[in-house]
């Protein structure tokens, strides 16, 4: 698991590859704003109800789960659980193919 403080490290890191002085490289501030403001306006989507599609990723589609009976194993009793929305990710195929191993990724140092 990855967490956003490593996320970040590792963006700028890579966007600071080949960069020398003060004034070429990036901040981390400013690949912590870009990210901040990449996950906030995702998230703004989704809760408008817009599906977000990040091409070479995968998608986040946002659906609705109709009312439904289900039962309640502890109290032994039938419940109605009320219509919600739900976001679901279908990863991209060709990221699929690297975590399934088919494709490797080329290291360029």
């Amino acid at each position: 698991m990855i967490f956003k403080p490593q996320l970040i490290d590792r963006v700028w890191k890579k966007v600071n590859v080949g960069r020398t002085g003060y004034k070429e490289r990036l901040k981390k501030d400013d690949i912590e704003l870009i990210v901040n403001t990449l996950l906030s306006e995702m998230s703004q989507c989704m809760i408008d109800g817009e599906d977000v599609n990040m091409r070479g990723f995968g998608k986040f589609i946002s659906n609705t789960r109709k009312e439904r009976i289900a039962y309640d194993s502890v109290h032994k009793q039938k419940i109605l659980l009320p219509e919600r929305r739900v976001i679901k990710f279908n990863i991209s195929k060709d990221v699929d193919k690297y975590i399934r191993g088919e494709k490797t990724f080329k290291v360029v140092e």
